[in-house]
C-alpha cells in the first residue's frame, strides 16, 4: 500500500494541547506604576520636594527669624520604545491547515494571527511588568546597551539586622531572625522608613520560604503558643499573627519565560518571578494617595496618521495582499505588529522602599 496513503488514514490529530505559558491577567505592577497613554514623546514632572524642622524660639519684642521657602525641581523623562512582529509569506497564508483539524482543507491563517497577536500580546505586557519591577528593585532600566538611573536613594533599601535569610538563594539560613528583622522595619526601628505608614510588603514565594521554613520563626510560633486551630501557616497569618500591627503581606507569584529558536523550533526557560528572590517591595501610604510612578505610553503611527499619531500600547495587523499594496498579487504578505513607546517614569523615586535579604546584589531579570 502507498506510504502517503497509509498515513493520511492511520495517524490522526486526537486533541489539540497547550501548554502553559505568562497570565497577564496576574500582572500586579500596575497598581503601584499604572499605565497612562500621553500623545507626547517628553514628560515633565514638576516635584515639591520634602521639608521639615520645628518652629523656631522667639524673643517677643525682636525681628522675627526667617525660614527658607519649600524648594521644587523639574525631572524630564524620554520614554524608550519597543516592537516586534511575526511575518506571514504567501506560502503561510496558503497552506496553513486549521489547528486540531484533520482536513487540510480547513483554513488555518485566522486563527494562526489570532494565536500569534495572543503571543505578542503577552510578551509586551510581560516586558511592561518587567520594566515596573526593574525599575523598583534595580531602581535602573537598559536601553540599546545604556544604563539609565532613577536615583533610589540607597537608604531605602533595607537589610537584615544580623544574618542574611538565604546563603544560597535556595535554603533558608537559620542563624537568621526574618520576624525580627521584619518588626524592625516596619515598626519604627528602620530611621529611613519612619516618615512612612507602611500597608504591605509584596514578595515572591521563594523569599516567602526563607522566612516560614526558618527554624526561628517556628520557635516563636511554639513560643508563644500558636492557635492550634491554624492547620496551616502561610506568610500572611505568620506576620499577622507575630508582627501585631504589621503590614498586610502579599505573595506575588506572576512569572514570565525567557525563549531561544532554533531551526525554528521554540524553546522557552524555567519560569521567572517578577519579583526577584530576596527582594521585598514595601506598599506605604502617599500624599494624595499617589503612586511612586507611571508607565507612560507614547505616540506612534501604528495606530494613527502622520497628522494625528495614535499613542498608547498597539497591536495590528498590516496585510499586503491586495493590488496597490506593497506586497501586492505578486508577492502578498502579512505581519502581526505589537509594541510600545514607552517606559516607566519614577515620578516618587525617593519613596521607593524594598529590602534585599540576601547580603548580595539581587539578580534582576532581564
Amino acid at each position: 500500500m502507498n506510504e502517503f496513503f497509509t498515513n493520511e488514514y492511520t495517524s490522526v490529530i486526537q486533541k489539540l494541547v497547550q501548554e502553559v505559558v505568562n497570565d497577564p491577567s496576574t500582572y500586579l505592577g500596575a497598581k503601584y506604576i499604572p499605565s497612562v497613554a500621553l500623545p507626547v514623546d517628553r514628560v515633565r514632572v514638576e516635584i515639591i520636594e520634602a521639608s521639615g524642622g520645628l518652629t523656631q524660639e522667639h524673643a517677643v519684642g525682636t525681628d522675627v527669624k526667617y525660614v527658607q521657602s519649600f524648594g521644587t525641581r523639574v525631572q524630564e523623562f524620554a520614554p524608550p520604545a519597543y516592537k516586534e512582529a511575526i511575518l506571514y509569506d504567501e506560502k503561510k497564508i496558503l497552506n496553513l491547515r486549521a489547528l486540531g483539524q484533520n482536513d487540510p482543507s480547513k483554513r488555518g491563517i485566522r486563527q494562526y494571527l489570532d494565536l500569534d497577536i495572543d503571543r505578542l500580546n503577552r510578551r509586551l505586557e510581560a516586558r511592561i511588568e518587567l520594566l515596573r519591577w526593574n525599575a523598583i528593585f534595580a531602581g535602573s532600566f537598559s536601553y540599546m546597551g545604556n544604563a539609565f538611573s532613577y536615583g533610589i536613594p540607597s537608604a531605602n533599601t533595607a537589610v537584615p539586622l544580623g544574618a542574611v535569610w538565604s546563603l544560597d538563594g535556595i535554603n533558608p539560613n537559620n542563624a537568621a531572625n526574618p520576624i525580627a528583622d521584619i518588626r524592625y522595619w516596619t515598626q519604627g526601628g528602620l530611621a529611613a522608613f519612619r516618615k512612612y505608614r507602611i500597608k504591605r510588603m509584596i514578595v515572591n514565594p521563594n523569599t516567602a520560604r526563607f522566612v516560614l521554613e526558618n527554624t526561628n520563626t517556628k520557635a516563636y510560633l511554639s513560643s508563644i503558643g500558636a492557635n492550634p486551630n491554624i492547620s496551616e501557616w502561610t506568610l500572611p497569618k505568620l506576620i499577622a499573627f507575630l508582627v501585631p500591627g504589621g503590614p498586610e503581606v502579599v505573595i506575588y507569584d506572576s512569572w514570565y519565560q525567557q525563549e531561544t529558536v532554533v531551526a525554528n523550533k521554540i524553546t522557552v526557560g524555567n519560569a521567572v518571578y517578577f519579583i526577584p528572590d530576596g527582594g521585598i517591595f514595601f506598599e506605604a501610604s502617599l500624599p494624595g494617595g499617589d503612586m511612586i510612578g507611571e508607565f507612560v505610553q507614547g505616540l506612534n503611527l501604528a495606530s494613527g496618521t502622520m497628522e494625528a499619531p495614535g499613542f498608547g500600547k498597539f497591536l495590528v495587523v498590516e496585510e499586503n495582499i491586495a493590488p496597490g499594496t506593497k506586497g501586492g498579487p505578486g508577492n502578498p504578505w502579512m505581519q502581526a505588529i505589537a509594541g510600545v513607546y514607552g517606559g516607566v517614569n519614577l515620578q516618587r523615586s525617593f519613596d521607593v522602599l524594598t529590602a534585599n535579604v540576601l547580603g548580595v546584589p539581587l539578580t534582576i531579570p532581564s
